[in-house]
């Protein structure tokens, strides 16, 4: 085996432990450390190959700007302005005070607010993002439970696992969907026709499954008297802008780019510097919250992994995996079968963002030989891997590790193995009712 092929294989794996471990590390001969978190260690690594020689300039370019249809540049643009947009209009107050609106109609009722929980966190997933709406509803959740003397466990799994799950469902959802849909030129209308009935089914087995496993963990009586969800909403007229221009970024990459030619990419970055102009004439200081708030790492992390798996496909590992995919390629339901769960448990181990770069490459191999049909069916089942990956482990996703970091930091801390031991109680069902779902859409 080359040098190459082994050494862009380790860059990848350690790449991958990394992320997940997030050292501190002292440079030498001074007093400077470093966290090398995920969106250090990809960059660093795809250096180092550079360094080595295991690859030259030209993947670094292809990191950036990309080859065929996988454009990095494009889904950075696209997730960074989507998330402006969302942040902004969560600093006017609008999703706590949605947030208390639901525990307020749940009327006390334990087993209401679970449920309406659940719906809520669905609802805003599929027109923001999961990381997003994860990140906003956590302490949102653990403030309610915590005033009103309640196990937060049900609700917050309620919420985490709901995300992920209608992550699925739209382009925008989730930045993996980004990615995959990129790279094959499937339009925000198409993804939606082909995924929006396979997130549905998901979410309400999803929802009975948590119901089984967490009800004897809900209480009947939830005290809500001192909860008031108007003092929650600090600019009104803030989120009636903010909810236009989501709604209208929503709707122009919702259309096809061929009637406006705008690519979605544009359309975000257009609508998120109106927002920033927005913000900038009526709140300044807004601008720096949201600014020390943005995932600005999802963009090193991103082009590091975009390069190391580049580099992966020319040393034949995703020609490797393209060929062993074939091989379960013999029909709809066990592509779509295979794939899904695969890609699930794959997300879990490794993460969903390099899964999904690495699945993409392999699909995209020469190698790998399927019917279109089974072709297409393999990539719908990645989008339910890749999104349904986070509820097997807390690893699976960027999200689920600052989930628990931001539970940890409250003194609420969740253990890898009890995040897992919930998620295999209730996702195998769950992404069996996703493939069923889709692989009956695929059948002739």
């Amino acid at each position: 085996m080359e040098y190459s092929s082994i050494a862009s294989l380790f860059a990848f794996g350690i790449t991958i432990l990394l992320t997940f471990k997030q050292p501190r590390v002292r440079l030498p001969f001074s007093r400077i450390y470093l966290y090398v978190d995920y969106g250090l260690a990809p960059i660093l690594f795809a250096f180092s190959l550079l360094v080595a020689s295991g690859i030259d300039v030209n993947f670094i370019v292809r990191g950036i700007v990309g080859c065929e249809n996988i454009k990095p540049y494009s889904v950075i643009i696209l997730i960074l302005s989507l998330s402006y947009i969302c942040i902004s209009l969560d600093l006017t107050g609008l999703f706590e005070y949605l947030a208390l609106h639901v525990v307020k109609v749940s009327g006390g009722s334990g087993k209401k607010l679970f449920i309406y929980t659940f719906m809520l966190t669905s609802f805003l997933t599929l027109f923001t993002s999961n990381d997003v709406v994860i990140l906003t509803i956590t302490p949102i959740i653990f403030y309610t439970c915590n005033n009103a003397a309640i196990s937060p466990i049900p609700y917050l799994f309620a919420q985490f696992f709901a995300a992920n799950i209608t992550g699925m469902g739209l382009y925008i959802s989730n930045p993996t969907n980004i990615v995959i849909a990129d790279a094959y030129g499937v339009s925000f209308a198409e993804f939606a026709r082909w995924m929006l009935l396979p997130a549905i089914s998901a979410m309400i087995t999803c929802l009975l499954m948590l119901w089984l496993v967490f009800r004897p963990k809900i209480q009947r009586y939830v005290n809500i008297s001192q909860f008031n969800p108007r003092s929650a909403l600090k600019d009104r007229n803030g989120a009636i802008f903010g909810l236009s221009v989501l709604g209208g970024t929503i709707f122009f990459i919702s259309v096809p780019s061929t009637w406006t030619g705008i690519q979605p990419w544009l359309a975000t970055l257009i609508s998120a510097s109106i927002m920033f102009i927005h913000d900038l004439l009526t709140a300044r200081f807004k601008i720096l919250t949201i600014l020390k708030r943005m995932p600005w790492k999802i963009a090193p992390f991103l082009i590091g992994l975009f390069v190391i798996v580049e580099s992966l496909a020319s040393s034949s590992w995703t020609h490797l995996l393209a060929l062993q995919l074939s091989r379960i390629s013999t029909n709809i339901l066990a592509t779509v079968f295979c794939n899904g769960f695969l890609s699930s448990l794959a997300a879990g181990l490794m993460n969903n963002h390099p899964m999904t770069i690495f699945f993409v490459k392999a699909l995209q191999s020469p190698f790998y030989s399927a019917p279109e049909t089974s072709k297409l069916g393999a990539m719908f089942a990645l989008v339910v891997g890749s999104n349904l990956g986070a509820n097997f482990m807390l690893t699976g996703a960027l999200a689920g590790l600052m989930w628990a970091r931001i539970l940890s930091n409250k003194g609420y801390s969740i253990s890898f193995l009890e995040f897992s031991k919930y998620g295999f109680m209730v996702m195998p069902l769950v992404v069996a009712a996703a493939c069923l779902t889709l692989a009956s859409m695929l059948l002739p």
